[in-house]
């Protein structure tokens, strides 16, 4: 399975289940996607959400009327029949699967995310402790690289349209930028103006 960064913005996904697991899958997915979830009853929490629910009870035979034009589909029931006829009306119709009692065509990856970083992490399901472990890990480094991200794409984008760095040589500035010390002190002291000064200083040694 290969890690993939999806846009959903104004794409639609349906999740059928009202239970705790659909409750996580679509908080998940609702800040981005249009989400539908389709359920007899569901547990505290979803009126909270930015979501469409469906107060209905679905029976195998009627999982193709809730796949119609969906991006992706996540059957979070706990009948296995109905999550297998959801599952194969997806298919059938294109949708992307993301079932949550065995793998499907996507998994929904432990998040971590800053302004300018996100950062994705799974084990697909062998260890959530240590995906929990290695994202609170990763925490305390994301704001740390927002201002780098900020200057790097700032330094990238007057680089490109400089006749004397070529691609490689682009790249070579940017990393000598990016390793160096100072530049990284003057950012953590929110010194901006000292960085950017710095990183040109690195940029015009390469000319």
């Amino acid at each position: 399975m290969l890690p993939l960064f999806h846009d959903f913005e104004g794409r639609s996904v349906v999740v059928v289940g009202g239970g705790s697991v659909a409750l996580r899958k679509t908080r998940y997915f609702a800040p981005e996607a249009d989400v539908t979830v389709v359920a007899p009853e569901f547990v505290d929490g979803f009126e909270n959400l930015e979501c469409t629910l469906q107060q209905r009870a679905l029976a195998p035979g009627e999982a193709g009327d809730v796949v119609d034009g969906v991006a992706l589909v996540v059957p979070a029931t706990d009948d296995r029949e109905l999550n297998d006829a959801i599952t194969d009306a997806a298919r059938e119709a294109g949708c992307l699967v993301n079932r949550v009692d065995e793998p499907g065509d996507t998994v929904t990856p432990s998040r971590v995310e800053s302004a300018q970083v996100t950062v994705a992490i799974s084990t697909h399901g062998a260890s959530p402790a240590t995906t929990k472990y290695l994202r609170q890990r990763i925490e305390a480094e994301l704001e740390r690289a927002d201002p780098m991200v900020a200057l790097q794409s700032e330094l990238r984008d007057a680089l490109r349209s400089a006749v004397a760095f070529p691609p490689a040589k682009r790249r070579d500035a940017l990393w000598r930028v990016l390793e160096d010390e100072t530049v990284w002190e003057c950012l953590e002291a929110g010194r901006e103006a000292d960085a950017r000064t710095r990183a040109w200083e690195i940029v015009d040694d390469l000319e």
